[in-house]
């Protein structure tokens, strides 16, 4: 049970909504009120802390901070001399699983390769970067690699997965991370430059031809810019049409 603590009407409602999109479990309490029994975690506005009073957690922030802390303590994050792993299964909306121990605690999509991140800070907070690591399967190598390049700041070391050991038993991307952070890799020395292959870049000009309905295809060096992560296709379609209509008007 997670109790949200407070009086302040945005801050429990910006909570709210984060812990329902973690799918976590929770209750409004008016500061004046006792914290009900069973209560494991509770939030409260204020400068960012964690306070552990026996079993149960007491965390200070603001609610992203808060509602990521709290859903990780909730699904089983509370011995944090353990070593915490992260299996992801990388794409263009990387699939993540958080064990404990060999607990698994937590499973997510995160919206992109690069925010893969916060989870990865968020749990370097909590338990220090020593015991942060990672599992990440060696498919799709430019979403790999910039997952990677992202989180190498903030975990402890990085194994890269062979896949054909576990794709073919998952049926989710949250499953795949799952094999994927229950597997042993080979350990990254450094962190990876971006290159994409030449079939990453044609793919990607064939989905900006999908998305703009057959109207536009992004040239190789922006497709290139939207590998790395620099661009979104959205907006590498504008460019490619501005510049388009530039040329036709000269």
């Amino acid at each position: 049970m997670i109790s949200v603590v407070s009086d302040d009407f945005r801050f429990s409602y910006d909570v709210a909504n984060r812990l329902r999109r973690f799918g976590a479990s929770f209750e409004h309490v008016d500061p004046a009120q006792d914290i009900p029994m069973g209560t494991m975690v509770i939030i409260k506005k204020g400068h960012s802390r964690v306070i552990m009073e026996g079993s149960r957690f007491t965390i200070y922030g603001e609610p992203e901070d808060t509602s990521i802390k709290a859903w990780l303590v909730s699904g089983g994050l509370t011995d944090w001399t353990k070593d915490v792993y992260l299996g992801i299964d990388p794409g263009d909306r990387p699939g993540i699983a958080i064990f404990s121990g060999n607990r698994r605690i937590a499973t997510a999509i995160a919206p992109s390769p690069e925010l893969v991140s916060y989870y990865t800070r968020t749990l370097s907070s909590l338990v220090g970067r020593s015991h942060v690591n990672v599992r990440i399967g060696d498919g799709d190598p430019t979403n790999r690699d910039r997952i990677i390049r992202a989180i190498w700041p903030t975990c402890n070391q990085v194994e890269v997965v062979d896949e054909r050991r576990t794709s073919k038993q998952a049926g989710s991307d949250e499953e795949a991370a799952s094999l994927i952070g229950m597997t042993r890799g080979e350990l990254l020395a450094e962190r990876p430059e971006l290159q994409p292959s030449e079939g990453e870049l044609k793919n990607i000009q064939r989905r900006s031809r999908l998305l703009s309905g057959g109207s536009t295809t992004i040239s190789r060096l922006l497709a290139g810019s939207v590998a790395r992560g620099e661009k979104s296709m959205e907006e590498a379609i504008e460019m490619q049409r501005n510049s388009e209509k530039k040329k036709r008007s000269k």
